[in-house]
């Protein structure tokens, strides 16, 4: 193949050249203003509004309820439950026992005793009167002694 020839080469190169330069030099044939950077997205317009239509709600109902406290005359502080542990229950719960315990053990320590020995015999005989009348046989007899002894310890 052949070659062009050098002085038609060079003609052809500032041809090119011409060209990319007319080419930057045309501008578009629609222009847009530059202060309008972007165009909003609709759907996201969409749910901010939706969202601030509903803390306006819950702001409206929240004054609404803050006037009425304030309004009514009939106000009561109640004291807040209080959340407890288990272990602080058990707790509780011992130290509840211990001070029953405590006040047990004051009770039976302060009391005197009421055992007699006197009132003993006098019931024990008592009781083994009641076992000569159920076998109907009198003291006297030779039995009842056998069994007079059988009783006594």
């Amino acid at each position: 193949m052949h070659r062009p020839k050098p002085h038609i080469r060079v003609m052809q190169e500032k041809e090119m050249l011409d060209g990319y330069s007319r080419l930057q030099q045309i501008g578009p044939f629609i222009t847009i203003p530059k202060t309008v950077e972007r165009i909003p997205n609709m759907k996201k317009v969409q749910i901010l509004e939706d969202r601030y239509t509903q803390i306006e709600k819950d702001n409206r109902l929240l004054l609404e309820k803050i006037t009425n406290i304030m309004n009514s005359t009939n106000i009561k502080f109640d004291k807040p439950k209080r959340v407890s542990s288990l272990n602080s229950r058990k707790r509780n719960e011992l130290e509840q026992i211990r001070k029953e315990n405590l006040i047990l053990f004051r009770h039976i320590t302060t009391k005197k005793s009421q055992y007699s020995k006197q009132q003993y015999d006098k019931d024990w005989s008592q009781t083994k009167q009641y076992f000569y009348n159920l076998s109907g046989y009198r003291p006297s007899t030779q039995k009842n002694k056998a069994l007079t002894r059988s009783f006594e310890f």
